[in-house]
């Protein structure tokens, strides 16, 4: 039962689907808590910021924050892939909920900045750089 539920979440990542998200946090108020234990690639927060559902990301970030700074298996979190997608509205609430992750390497040593600059996303350049502390030395190469 459990798997199907999680089933259901990433499901519903894939449609955008905040009424079904809802729904699965109803049944079981620790889905969210649980995703590390199952054998997905990527969060459901992962695969909403890929794919631009801003609303299921919003609700999201509201109801598990520590969602933005978690890394899949190639060490990427939620905004290196907004970032190379260049969906600004969620690189913008990503980085509300943490300016840290702005921070965060991959496996190849790129930050979600380094995504941003290699698909030309203009608009999420100046978010990104907007959001490091001021104090922050980034070495970009």
């Amino acid at each position: 039962m459990e798997l199907s539920t999680m089933r259901n979440l990433y499901d519903a990542s894939l449609k955008g689907c905040v009424s079904t998200l809802k729904t699965l946090i109803q049944k079981d108020p620790l889905i969210l808590s649980k995703v590390s234990l199952y054998p997905f690639f990527e969060t459901p927060l992962h695969i909403a910021s890929l794919l631009g559902h801003i609303e299921l990301c919003r609700t999201l970030l509201d109801i598990s924050p520590d969602l933005a700074a978690e890394v899949n298996s190639e060490g990427h979190c939620p905004l290196h892939l907004a970032s190379a997608t260049g969906h600004i509205e969620i690189v913008k609430a990503l980085l509300l909920t943490d300016a840290e992750t702005c921070l965060i390497r991959d496996k190849d040593d790129k930050l979600p900045l380094h995504f941003a600059i290699m698909r030309g996303r203009l608009g999420v350049i100046k978010e990104l750089i907007g959001a490091m502390p001021q104090t922050e030395t980034v070495k970009l190469s």
